[in-house]
């Protein structure tokens, strides 16, 4: 009875930090909008600074943009300042991937499946992805300031999860937006779960995606 008595004690040490950090987690949620509510898709939300005291998690995070049948999927990548990115072709045929952009630089020349050598994102901001050999080929890897983002859903819904309770600088952000980043801005005290944030965004209109020139014969 005693010894039960002790295990049942052991477990409730055990349980209680957990129970303590789940209650600690907040949830962020809401929409991102078009000025005539209509919701956006492939927004980002994401939190610009941790509040105060906040850990960073710990080991060095990775991501993937695949190419798969002359796309990059997904065509919107973010991914937190610190992130090693792979390009994986799945194509049966050879890809170049590059970026002048001025938040990171690089260069991956011809190459089929896992051969091309990871890339770090060691600097907060857009970087424009592209393929050397399929002009068409487009996507936008978005190095963003901390871990909490989210990426709107078909009617503009997102979630923040795992938010510890601390006053936050909440923005969002679109490939599209007319409007600048730090006009969306949004300061938020965060002390229990929030389900109605909303930003608005108008978006420019829609390009046609280029023709292809001419016939070019695959690597």
């Amino acid at each position: 009875m005693h010894r039960t008595k002790r295990f049942i004690g052991i477990v409730a040490l055990c349980v209680a930090p957990l129970a303590a950090f789940a209650a600690d987690a907040l949830t962020v949620a809401g929409r991102v909008v078009a000025p005539d509510g209509t919701g956006i898709a492939q927004a980002v939300v994401f939190v610009q600074a941790p509040p105060a005291g906040a850990r960073s998690t710990a080991g060095a995070p990775s991501a993937e943009m695949d190419q798969i049948d002359k796309t990059f999927v997904p065509g919107v990548l973010p991914v937190v300042v610190g992130t090693t990115v792979h390009f994986p072709n799945h194509d049966q045929i050879l890809h170049h991937v590059y970026s002048f952009s001025r938040t990171k630089s690089f260069e991956l020349p011809l190459y089929k499946g896992r051969d091309a050598p990871p890339v770090l994102f060691d600097k907060v901001g857009v970087v424009k992805v592209g393929c050397n050999i399929h002009d068409w080929m487009s996507g936008i890897i978005l190095v963003l300031p901390t871990r909490h983002f989210s990426v709107t859903d078909d009617t503009g819904r997102f979630v923040l999860r795992d938010l510890p309770a601390g006053s936050y600088e909440l923005a969002a952000w679109h490939a599209s937006s007319q409007v600048k980043l730090d006009a969306t801005v949004q300061r938020l005290a965060v002390d229990r779960n929030v389900e109605d944030l909303t930003f608005e965004l108008a978006l420019a209109a829609a390009r046609p995606r280029p023709a292809v020139r001419g016939v070019r014969r695959d690597q």
